[in-house]
């Protein structure tokens, strides 16, 4: 039976805690990580342990006080597959609406649409695919010599070099040519992009650096 899309989320946290320090999660940490009570945490947890997605482990601090185990949590091999086929179609299905609005040149994905998002409502990946998107539209306006200049000069290794100079020289023509009205809202989203960037694994950093490669194919 398929998860829903809470208990997905629910993994995706505690694995992302869990990576974090390689070591097992306390159901407090995971409330406060997504903001909700300790309790719906603890509930949580409780389902996807009898699921079998998770394990707990009652650790006791060095001076083995009796009555001072704390419950904590960990991810199976099994959240871990849950969670990888999730991000994988999640990040399939965003990057497909995203490449048919740059075909289309939709501009339903407009520069106050994106500045009007709230990056909490996005994760990392997604928010900086739909900062380039945003970005991508905007330099379709420009002189298709200039255009072919951006394409060469992003023509570089790396999985975070080519979407940080792209970036970096498109918010240089937002300064020449104004390309939008509203500039240093513009700037201060990119300001989250580049924070979000370094977050990224370096299999989303390939992710959002072949996104582009394709985009550009449509500019």
């Amino acid at each position: 039976m398929p998860l829903t899309k809470r208990k997905v989320d629910f993994l995706e946290t505690l694995i992302k805690l869990y990576d974090k320090d390689k070591a097992p999660v306390h159901y407090a940490d995971v409330a406060n990580y997504m903001g909700i009570s300790k309790w719906t945490a603890y509930d949580m947890l409780t389902e996807l342990e009898e699921l079998g997605y998770v394990k707990r482990q009652y650790f006791i601090g060095e001076d083995k006080s009796i009555g001072r185990s704390i419950l904590v949590y960990m991810p199976n091999e099994s959240a871990y597959d849950v969670v990888n086929k999730s991000s994988i179609h999640e990040w399939n299905s965003v990057k497909e609406v995203l490449l048919n609005v740059i075909r289309k040149n939709d501009d339903s994905i407009s520069v106050d649409d994106f500045m009007n998002e709230k990056k909490a409502a996005l994760k990392p990946l997604k928010f900086c695919a739909y900062a380039l998107t945003t970005l991508l539209l905007q330099i379709k306006t420009l002189d298709v010599a200039v255009i072919e200049n951006i394409k060469n000069s992003i023509n570089i290794n790396g999985s975070e070099a080519p979407v940080i100079l792209f970036v970096g020289i498109v918010i240089g023509f937002y300064i020449d040519y104004h390309l939008a009205s509203e500039s240093r809202k513009v700037f201060e989203k990119v300001n989250i992009f580049h924070k979000y960037i370094k977050e990224l694994s370096a299999n989303d950093k390939t992710l959002l650096n072949n996104f582009l490669k394709e985009s550009l194919l449509y500019i």
